[in-house]
C-alpha cells in the first residue's frame, strides 16, 4: 500500500483486572518469557530541525538527553506468541521506519517480529530531530527526508529488539495504578467544555490523572524492567530550545534507569524502564498555564491570544526556565512510577495475542446513533491548525478555534490547490487551510491508509492508534473497547485504562488540528 501512515505514534492502553485473575504476591511459577533491551538512536546533533513544533529555525545545536529505543519482548509460554512493544525517545513513530525494522528483523530471525505484533511507540517529545517521516506535510520544516534521523532510529530500534530477543527469560508482570496530581493539565479547556455536560460529569478532571504501571521480574523475582503510561505533552522544553532531549519523559526514564542500574552509564544497565504516552492531544505539563508574556496576565479563554496574537499567548512551567520545570514533570512522573512499582501486586496471567489492520481513513461509515450515520473524507488542515498550541504557538493572524477562515488565506491556499467542493463539505464547519489530501506532488502530503492494533498481555489490553487523541477521545475508546470486549466475554471486570497519539482523528468536540 502507498499511503502506509505512521505506525504507533503514541499507544492506547486498557489495563483490565479480571475476577479471574485474583491480586497475588510474588510467586516463582512464571507465566511469560520476557526480554528487554535498549540502545541509543540519537540523532544528528547540529543544524537538523526539530519535530514537533513546526518552528523552521529550532534546529539542533547540541545535547540534553540522548535518545533511546527501549523494546519489550512478552512471549506466551503455552503457544509461544510473541509481542514486541518499544517506546522510542522520538516524537513520534512512522511507517518508513516500521517497514525498515521489520525488514532487518527479518534478516535476523525470520518472519519472527513482523507489523503484525511490532508496536512501536513514541514519547512525542518536541526536541528531537526531525526529517524520518514519508508525508510532505512532516517535511516542511526539515526541508525534506533526513537519512541520518532515519538511520539512527531504525538502527537503534532494530538492536534494541535484538538484545531484548538474546535476553528472554522466565518471568512474571505485575500492574498496578494511581493517581497523579500536578503534572498535567488541559491546554484547551474550552474545547474540552464543549463535550456533552453529562458525558464530563463522568470524570473528575478535564484531563486522564492515572498513571498505570507493568513491574517486570524474572523467575527469581528481581527487577528487570517497567513500562508505565501517563498522559502528559513532552513540551517542557519550549520552542526555543535546540538541544536534543527526551523532555519530561526521557528525564524520567533517566532518573529510575539509574535508580536501577547504579554506577552505569545511561542505555548501559540491564534495567530498562520506558515511560510511555497516552492520550495527551490536549494535555500541558506547563502547569502554570499559559499567560500572556507582555502583560502577565491569562490569554483569552477560547482563541488562545493577547490582543488578538497568539504569539504571545504562551504557557510555561513551574521550574525557573525549561531544564528546570523538565526537571520537575520528569521527578514527578519518576516517583509516582516508583511508588507504584515497589507497590504492584496483581499478576499477569493469560495468554498473549494480538490482531492488525489497515484502515482507508477516507472511506469510513461512522454511526452516531441509531438514525443518523456520516462518512469520512481525504485529509484536510483547517486554519487553527497553524495557530499551535499554548505550548507552542504559531504565527501571522491565525487563532484557535477559527470556523470562518479569510479571503488572504485562501487566495495563498489556491495558488497551492483549491480545495474541492466535496472535501470543503465534508469537513465543514473547519475551513480548510491545506487540502493535503487532495496533493500529491511531489508526492502525497498526508496518509489516508493507517493502521491499528490490539495487543494482549493476560488480562491487559494494549490498543495502539495512529492519533494524538485528546483526553475524551481516549475517554470514550476506552469505553468503546472496554464494551466490546465484555459483549466479546473477554473480560468480566475493569479495573484501569490508558493510552497513545497522532492524526487522523475525528472526535465529537475534540479539539482538530
Amino acid at each position: 500500500m502507498a499511503n502506509w501512515f505512521m505506525k504507533t505514534i503514541y499507544s492506547v492502553i486498557l489495563a483490565i483486572n479480571s475476577i479471574l485473575y485474583p491480586a497475588s504476591v510474588f510467586s516463582t511459577d512464571t507465566e511469560y518469557g520476557i526480554g528487554i533491551g535498549i540502545a541509543d538512536i540519537t540523532g544528528p546533533a547540529a543544524e537538523v530541525n526539530m519535530m514537533g513544533y513546526a518552528m523552521p529555525e529550532q534546529k539542533s545545536s547540541g545535547i540534553h538527553l540522548r535518545q533511546f529505543s527501549r523494546a519489550f519482548i512478552i512471549e506466551d509460554k503455552n503457544s509461544s506468541n510473541r509481542t514486541v512493544f518499544v517506546s522510542i525517545d522520538a516524537c513520534m513513530g512512522a511507517q518508513s521506519v516500521t517497514l525498515e525494522v521489520v525488514k532487518k528483523l527479518n534478516v535476523k530471525f525470520g518472519n519472527l517480529y513482523t507489523e503484525q505484533n511490532l508496536v512501536i511507540s513514541g514519547i512525542h517529545t518536541h526536541s528531537a530531530p526531525a526529517g524520518f517521516l514519508q508525508f510532505v506535510l512532516f517535511q516542511v520544516t526539515s526541508l525534506g527526508f533526513v537519512n541520518q534521523t532515519y538511520t539512527a532510529l531504525v538502527d537503534g530500534i532494530v538492536e534494541s529488539i535484538t538484545r531484548a530477543h538474546e535476553n528472554i527469560v522466565d518471568g512474571n508482570i505485575y500492574m498496578n495504578s494511581g493517581e497523579l496530581l500536578e503534572s498535567n493539565i488541559n491546554r484547551s479547556p474550552s474545547a474540552y467544555e464543549n463535550n456533552p455536560a453529562k458525558e464530563q460529569a463522568k470524570y473528575k478532571y478535564n484531563v486522564d490523572k492515572t498513571m498505570v504501571v507493568l513491574k517486570l521480574v524474572d523467575a527469581d523475582g528481581t527487577d528487570i524492567g517497567m513500562i508505565n503510561w501517563f498522559a502528559v505533552h513532552c513540551t517542557s522544553m519550549n520552542n526555543t530550545n535546540g538541544l536534543i532531549s527526551g523532555d519530561n519523559k526521557g528525564y524520567a526514564s533517566f532518573l529510575a534507569e539509574q535508580h536501577f542500574n547504579k554506577g552505569v552509564a545511561p542505555g548501559k544497565g540491564k534495567f530498562v524502564a520506558a515511560f510511555a504516552q497516552s492520550n495527551l492531544g490536549d494535555v500541558s505539563p506547563n502547569t502554570d498555564g499559559a499567560k500572556c508574556i507582555d502583560t502577565g496576565k491569562p490569554c483569552e479563554r477560547n482563541s488562545s491570544t493577547c490582543d488578538g496574537k497568539v504569539e504571545k499567548c504562551i504557557a510555561s512551567g513551574s521550574g525557573v526556565d525549561m531544564f528546570d520545570s523538565t526537571k520537575i514533570i520528569g521527578t514527578s512522573q519518576y516517583k509516582k512510577a516508583m511508588e507504584l512499582y515497589t507497590s504492584a501486586t496483581i499478576k499477569l496471567s493469560g495468554p498473549v495475542q494480538f490482531i492488525h489492520q489497515f484502515l482507508d481513513m477516507t472511506n469510513m461509515t461512522v454511526k452516531y446513533n441509531d438514525t443518523y450515520k456520516g462518512k469520512t473524507c481525504k485529509p484536510a488542515m483547517g486554519f487553527s491548525f497553524a495557530a499551535g498550541t499554548t505550548d507552542g504557538p504559531g504565527a501571522f493572524d491565525f487563532t484557535q478555534g477559527d470556523t470562518e477562515g479569510n479571503a488572504f488565506w485562501n487566495a495563498i491556499r489556491d495558488l497551492i490547490k483549491e480545495p474541492s467542493d466535496e472535501l470543503v463539505e465534508c469537513h465543514k464547519p473547519k475551513p480548510i487551510l491545506l487540502p493535503t489530501g487532495e496533493i500529491d506532488f511531489p508526492y502525497a502530503w498526508q496518509p489516508t491508509i493507517v493502521d491499528t492494533q490490539l495487543t494482549r498481555l493476560g488480562q491487559l489490553f494494549i490498543i495502539a492508534v495512529p492519533g494524538e487523541f485528546t483526553t475524551m477521545c481516549g475517554r470514550r475508546l476506552r469505553d468503546n473497547v472496554l464494551q466490546v470486549c465484555t459483549i466479546s466475554h473477554y473480560l468480566e471486570m475493569y479495573n484501569a485504562f490508558f493510552f497513545s497519539w497522532y492524526l487522523l482523528v475525528s472526535c465529537g468536540h475534540c479539539r482538530f488540528l
